[in-house]
């Protein structure tokens, strides 16, 4: 069955005319313009927040690069950093005002918005929308009401504007920011294009060492420096432009933080700082009035330590000795010992010396060592006759720097000692005749050992003459020994003295020649024989009073003893006082 609509001359099956398709594809035009306007709204926003956005995070960038990273010399990967910062806000800022906004084209959505801002249509488009012919069919439902539903629709919202659903005054305000923002970023970069420029070069490449202009200029520091351990240092820098009266001095070491020292000007545009010894590696950069130089390295370069040392000892052939090694720089030897110092050093040294103080003349006493093993070892070999301080002195391979150990240290040189000899028998001078047998008991000794004793004599103070008794060896020796003075001295004769002493020599055996020493001196009187009787005689009497004085002196001591006997044995004992138990 069909009929005909007067209006749009529908037929009666409820088919869809040509006018019907034509009145649809204008509904959804309206509905496309409207989509299309909520996107230009939406892209237009997402414009604005970016715009104040980037140019707020250029701003914040300019500020931190320049106060923070340049200021205080930092590393290139903090650039880095930064423009990571930068990425991930823009990033988030584009997805939060920008691309989460923007939808696919959906007339339902845009109907339901559009019915929104016109609560009297009652769901009649959205209706409309959702019902076709498809739908209508799927639904049973009756084509004529399907229609009569597109018609009302149709009808209601032609004269309406679907381009309200978005309003443009919204944008009006942010607009306006934006604008005032970009204008003010441009007014800046053209007051200050030199900073943006430098602030690009920086982000863009962060490993540049670019500077931001500043009122001050530094125009050079000291730079690097490999300096002497213990030495005095300065470190100056020149400016120019605004000279303020003090700057700053960053320094840092390698196992400390950031400190700050006063950086004076001294001359004209000249700072400076002296330390007055440095004994370990810094950084350091210079801060003076707003420009900050680059960062720098003082390297302190210590002295050549000694990680190995054997010190050997030759002693001289005399004292017997065997050879030593030791490994302390204080030793302690005969004289003539010779001496090797054989030392390893951690680094290469160029030259080495060891130093003695000064000679007679004022002048200093060093010996140079010899250098080895690519200048890690030093050797040096010295026979010592006296006591002597020492130091070394290295001279550092590749820098040239000069040290000196830190102390002196000491060869301690026992001097060879004469041997000492004593003669036992006789103990005093005595008279003869001239057949006395002259036995002579004699006691030497020595440190090392002895070599030959002999007789020296002499004949009323006349010339010394030697009679050798004979070798002697070990450290010690008591020898006896007999000989007529006849034979020692022919023609002897009364009233003549003859004077004598034994005399020793030990077993040195340098350029020296070994050490002599002399016991105390003897005389033998020569007399007649009356005299050499009556001098017996009367030293038998001597001998007879030194008897008997010594007995009445034991007789004395013997009554004092049995008078004190017989005194202890009258006097009562004291009784001791009875004690309680306890």
């Amino acid at each position: 069955m069909y009929f005909v609509d007067k209006n749009d001359q529908r037929m009666s099956n409820g088919k869809t005319t040509r006018s019907d398709v034509k009145e649809r594809r204008y509904v959804h035009r309206k509905l496309r313009s409207a989509w299309h306007k909520e996107r230009r709204f939406h892209h237009l926003r997402g414009v604005c927040y970016l715009a104040i956005w980037a140019v707020v995070l250029v701003l914040v960038d300019l500020l931190v690069d320049w106060l923070f990273l340049a200021g205080y010399n930092a590393p290139g990967w903090a650039r880095v950093v930064l423009l990571g910062i930068n990425a991930v806000t823009l990033l988030a800022v584009l997805y939060a005002y920008w691309w989460r906004h923007l939808r696919r084209y959906d007339p339902v959505r845009v109907a339901l918005e559009f019915e929104g801002k016109h609560p009297e249509l009652k769901s009649l488009l959205v209706s409309y929308i959702q019902i076709d012919d498809a739908a209508s069919e799927a639904m049973q439902a009756s084509p004529g009401l399907v229609g009569a539903l597109r018609r009302e629709a149709i009808a209601v919202t032609r004269p309406m504007n679907f381009k309200e659903v978005v309003s443009y005054r919204l944008l009006g305000r942010l607009a306006m920011f934006s604008a005032c923002v970009l204008g003010f970023f441009a007014a800046v970069s053209v007051y200050k294009s030199d900073f943006f420029r430098t602030l690009l070069r920086r982000l863009m490449n962060p490993v540049a060492q670019l500077e931001y202009p500043t009122r001050t200029v530094i125009e050079r520091v000291s730079g690097d420096l490999s300096v002497q351990q213990g030495t005095s240092l300065a470190l100056t820098a020149v400016c120019a432009g605004e000279l303020p009266e003090k700057g700053t001095l960053h320094v840092k070491a390698d196992d400390g933080d950031w400190e700050k020292l006063g950086f004076v000007r001294s001359r004209g545009a000249v700072y400076s700082y002296r330390f007055s010894e440095v004994r370990a590696s810094f950084d350091y950069y210079v801060r003076v009035g707003d420009d900050v130089s680059e960062r720098h390295r003082v390297e302190v370069i210590p002295a050549p330590k000694v990680i190995e040392k054997r010190i050997t000892l030759a002693f001289p052939p005399h004292t017997k000795l065997p050879a030593e090694q030791r490994d302390s720089y204080y030793v302690e030897v005969p004289e003539g010992t010779k001496v090797t110092w054989w030392l390893k050093c951690d680094r290469p040294v160029s030259a080495a010396r060891m130093v003695r103080g000064q000679d007679a003349n004022g002048l200093e006493d060093a010996n140079e060592l010899a250098v080895t093993a690519g200048g890690t070892e030093v050797t040096c070999t010295q026979t010592v006759w006296e006591s002597f301080d020492y130091r070394f002195r290295w001279q550092l391979a590749g820098h040239g720097f000069i040290y000196d150990t830190p102390g002196a240290y000491t060869v301690h040189v026992t001097p060879d000692t004469p041997p000492a000899v004593e003669i036992v028998e006789p103990w005093e001078d005595e008279k003869a005749t001239v057949r006395k047998r002259l036995t002579v008991t004699y006691r030497a000794s020595d440190d090392y050992g002895l070599s030959q004793a002999r007789l020296v004599y002499s004949v009323d103070d006349g010339p010394e003459q030697r009679w050798v008794i004979g070798p002697l060896d070990g450290k010690s020796a008591e020898r006896t020994f007999e000989k007529k003075l006849v034979e020692l001295v022919p023609g002897l004769a009364t009233d003549q003295v003859v004077t004598y002493h034994v005399e020793v020599a030990d077993n040195r055996g340098d350029r020296r020649g070994p050490n002599v020493s002399a016991s105390r001196k003897r005389r033998v009187y020569v007399v007649s024989i009356e005299e050499y009787l009556r001098s017996i005689l009367e030293e038998q009497l001597r001998w007879i009073a030194e008897v008997k004085e010594l007995r009445t002196e034991e007789r004395t001591a013997d009554q004092q003893v049995e008078a004190m006997k017989s005194q202890a044995a009258t006097q009562p004992v004291p009784t001791q006082p009875a004690t309680a138990p306890e």
